[in-house]
């Protein structure tokens, strides 16, 4: 006789996926300002990879500490090979074409003001 926590048939319900676990984050790239760092997280994405963006001037402390800009961009430890491909790839692109990193710049504003 099925029962709800031993249910047989074609009824019983197929357990729920858990999220996969990304694991431990480690840093892949520092970008020197808000923009590449915001460029560079935007190519991480579109390969599928999930990132943490960490602000060296957190708080009263950090902005004390660390008086320039820099952005670490951190990346789950098992991507972390391929993140530094992709990031390297895009930082090589937005250093060669810098009017076309200020129009892709533009175009990523643009879409986070319209979400």
């Amino acid at each position: 006789m099925a029962d709800l926590l031993h249910p047989t048939g074609p009824d019983a319900e197929e357990p729920e996926e858990t999220p996969e676990d990304p694991g431990e984050f480690e840093l892949a790239i520092t970008a020197e300002d808000q923009l590449e760092a915001q460029l560079l997280v935007a190519a991480c994405e579109e390969a599928g990879i999930q990132v943490i963006l960490h602000s060296k001037r957190g708080g009263t402390v950090g902005t004390l500490a660390s008086p320039v800009d820099g952005f670490d961009i951190l990346v789950p430890r098992k991507d972390l090979e391929r993140a530094r491909l992709v990031l390297e790839e895009r930082k090589l692109a937005l250093e060669a074409d810098p009017d076309g990193a200020a129009r892709a710049a533009e175009d990523e504003e643009a879409k986070s003001e319209q979400a």
